[in-house]
């Protein structure tokens, strides 16, 4: 178990599909971000989740930046190392490290630049351990991709 974090494209708003959708599908975009089939039938939804894996547009799955944050010893060990200066990152605290396993929430599209100054405040975080040092700045990487490719594409950052 662990924290993954996504920003999906903006294929189908931008109207880049390589291929149509299977029969039976209508299309729109959820409030994470990411494509819904807009049917209950079980063979569309499959048929869906085949097309979107690979064949919808260049994304895989319809995932622009995809990052494995970490395992949740590696998140709460994260979260330890920010929360001593709390004030400094209320967002990644509260929005993004405050669970080793939450998924299926997001950070709105709204709330993206706000994270932007938290994450470029990682970079004067350190730590005398050069392994959690290594971690930390495997984290701040992460966070200005996932940051970056949301305002890039106006979507939310989901989990």
């Amino acid at each position: 178990m662990g924290l993954d974090a996504f920003v999906f494209c903006d294929c189908f708003e931008r109207g880049r599909l390589r291929s149509p959708p299977p029969p039976g599908c209508s299309l729109s975009v959820s409030e994470n971000g990411s494509l819904l089939c807009g049917s209950d039938d079980l063979d569309t939804q499959i048929a869906f989740d085949c097309w979107q894996q690979s064949d919808a547009c260049e994304h895989e799955d319809g995932c622009l930046v995809a990052h494995r944050i970490g395992n949740i010893s590696l998140v709460a060990s994260l979260r330890a190392e920010l929360q001593r200066s709390p004030d400094r990152f209320p967002m990644i605290l509260s929005l993004v490290l405050y669970s080793g396993t939450h998924c299926g929430d997001f950070i709105p599209a709204a709330e993206v630049p706000q994270v932007l100054s938290e994450a470029e405040a990682l970079a004067g975080v350190h730590c005398p351990d050069p392994e959690m040092e290594c971690f930390l700045r495997e984290f701040e990487e992460q966070m200005r991709d996932l940051v970056s490719a949301a305002l890039r594409v106006g979507k939310p950052i989901a989990f």
